[in-house]
């Protein structure tokens, strides 16, 4: 959306980290600040982990786009648990990964069982396919040329001939990769205020890899989890996708 607004070697991502480029609302809103919200000017880019069923009306009921991305949930607890392990370092009694991991099968997380989330997105890109773009994480970073172009799309921003012609998708994605966001002095050595909390920005990055789970999890423990959300997935019609990617292009971990 911002590609017709800033030169590329002028691109926000450069100098700020990504989650102070967008807004997440999640706070703003259950703390009474949805002013901050309103006062971005239209269109506006948001971002948000709250369950669909527990979205505002004044979102659910409006012409906004939504995308959603998910991702294999084994992934999902490792990456969430690393995340942890660094920003509320040097707290008490953190638990271990055995313990999170037991948590996560039960559907103890911040946002509700991971299945869940996943499938009430699911559900409403079916009844709504121009409202709400489901995306797999993995997918996105197999063919992140492919899903750049779809992305462009569904928000009303496709790329010309023109810019096709002169490589812009390309130049955008690698702008967007992960060992580029990486590598920027800003996500290696910055930090700052991301809702109520001062994080370091070294904390959103990671490997930024597929499969990382096979370093955390005994085999016993991946099919437990696999057949907990494979189960959900069935009841609610969704099909259980197998996690093969092992890429290590595109978003942070």
């Amino acid at each position: 959306m911002t590609r017709k607004k800033y030169p590329l070697d002028q691109n926000p991502l450069l100098v700020y980290n990504p989650h102070q480029c967008i807004v997440y609302i999640d706070k703003h809103c259950s703390l009474g600040r949805s002013r901050i919200v309103e006062a971005i000017p239209s269109p506006r880019v948001l971002s948000t982990h709250i369950p669909y069923s527990i979205l505002p009306d004044s979102i659910t009921g409006s012409e906004c786009r939504m995308i959603y991305v998910w991702r294999d949930p084994k992934d999902v607890i490792v990456s969430l648990w690393h995340f942890a392990q660094k920003v509320y370092e040097g707290t008490p009694n953190l638990p271990s990964f055995s313990e999170s991991f037991e948590l996560f099968c039960e559907g103890k997380s911040y946002f509700g069982p991971i299945w869940n989330h996943i499938i009430e997105y699911w559900q409403e890109s079916k009844k709504k396919p121009e409202k709400v773009l489901f995306l797999k994480y993995e997918d996105m970073l197999e063919e992140p040329i492919k899903y750049a172009r779809i992305l462009a799309k569904f928000i009303g921003c496709p790329y010309s001939e023109a810019e096709e012609k002169q490589g812009v998708i390309e130049q955008v994605v690698g702008l967007c990769s992960f060992e580029k966001l990486k590598d920027l002095e800003v996500n290696k050595r910055g930090s700052g205020t991301i809702l109520d909390g001062n994080f370091s920005f070294a904390a959103f990055f990671r490997k930024g890899m597929v499969g990382d789970w096979r370093n955390h999890m005994t085999s016993e423990m991946a099919q437990r989890l696999d057949g907990i959300v494979a189960e959900k997935f069935k009841e609610a019609g969704l099909e259980m996708i197998n996690m093969k990617s092992e890429t290590t292009l595109g978003c942070s971990d």
